[in-house]
């Protein structure tokens, strides 16, 4: 979790010091679930009666809708798996109360950059794991594991407006913007059964960790007029290249691992929508909408780690995600 934060504040950090020594005023398209913000520093041209902020950060607070096992992780072994462990599944919710930041940079007068960065503070809902070990046809179904959970995301990307860049998405502002991105998405959980009276209690646990890299490409479409604004967005990209690594104690006690493998496939989507009307000056206070989904596959060995035995296993991990929430650009321009 701290690893998650200082990286948070770097990334933001980054962002506003270009900005600092910038001459240009034109303003910064958000993405990933951010939206449009005003220019920096404040400049000249007019948002609706007055210039542009000198400096508009974003914060954004908002809540993972709750479904029902929205993430899956699987292995699949390609032969007869490695001491008879030839499937393991495991489905879980992911959802609790997301945080996230923005600061833009403008790098001219149609073209800006924007750094933006996402932390998921989760809840606390029961996972499920499926192993099938061939020896026996049955599937043994573990209900109601502890998970705990860490996700966070952190992007950039530049965004070049065909028309209405005045302000940077401030009131005034309207027009169509290409977005090109990239994404690196820390995602890890770990499972645990502190109930079980099973022979093995207190052993049984696993642990799954992926982290990925995830260019994008997208637009954004905008209309703003004096005191409101609204913007859809939609991102998207057809592979996800990083790692993924899964370890889980079996069944019979052993500890199975497959190893760091890189990913080969996949795809990443989200389409964003948010609503904000002014309040002080050209501050903003609005409500957003957020869905995404993601797929990420690859191949590697998995094996026993106290047993000589290996086999090569095929691996998948899927979710999606609903977030609702608010959202507040400060224009410090203004009394607030």
């Amino acid at each position: 979790m701290r690893r998650g934060f200082i990286l948070f504040v770097g990334i933001l950090a980054l962002a506003l010091a270009p900005a600092m020594v910038s001459a240009q005023y034109s303003g910064a398209f958000g993405l990933s679930g951010l939206p449009s913000m005003p220019s920096m520093f404040g400049g000249s041209g007019k948002c609706g009666e007055r210039a542009c902020p000198a400096f508009a950060p974003a914060v954004y607070f908002g809540w993972g809708v709750p479904q029902d096992r929205n993430t899956s992780v699987s292995l699949t072994a390609q032969n007869n798996g490695v001491a008879n462990v030839r499937e393991i599944t495991i489905k879980l919710p992911t959802n609790g109360f997301w945080l996230g930041a923005a600061l833009p940079v403008s790098l001219g007068d149609n073209l800006s950059f924007v750094a933006t960065g996402w932390y998921l503070f989760p809840g606390t809902p029961g996972a499920d794991s499926n192993e099938d070990y061939g020896l026996d046809p049955r599937q043994y179904l573990r209900n109601n594991w502890t998970p705990t959970f860490n996700w966070w995301f952190v992007d950039g990307a530049f965004a070049y407006t065909f028309g209405g860049s005045s302000c940077g998405g401030a009131a005034g502002s309207s027009g169509f913007s290409l977005l090109l991105g990239l994404r690196y998405d820390y995602y890890t959980v770990s499972i645990s059964d502190p109930n079980s009276n099973d022979l093995f209690a207190g052993q049984e646990r696993g642990d799954v960790t992926s982290n990925g890299w995830i260019p994008f490409v997208g637009f954004q479409t905008a209309y703003t007029d004096a005191v409101q604004s609204m913007k859809v967005r939609i991102l998207g990209i057809p592979t996800i290249v990083g790692t993924g690594q899964v370890a889980l104690t079996t069944i019979n006690g052993n500890r199975f691992e497959f190893d760091n493998s890189n990913y080969n496939g996949g795809h990443f989507y989200e389409i964003f929508g948010e609503y904000t009307r002014k309040f002080f000056g050209a501050s903003q206070a609005g409500v957003f909408a957020r869905w995404n989904t993601a797929r990420a596959t690859t191949s590697g060995s998995g094996r026993i780690t106290n047993l000589n035995l290996q086999d090569t296993y095929n691996f998948s991990l899927n979710r999606s995600s609903w977030t609702l929430g608010g959202l507040v650009t400060l224009d410090f321009n203004s009394p607030f």
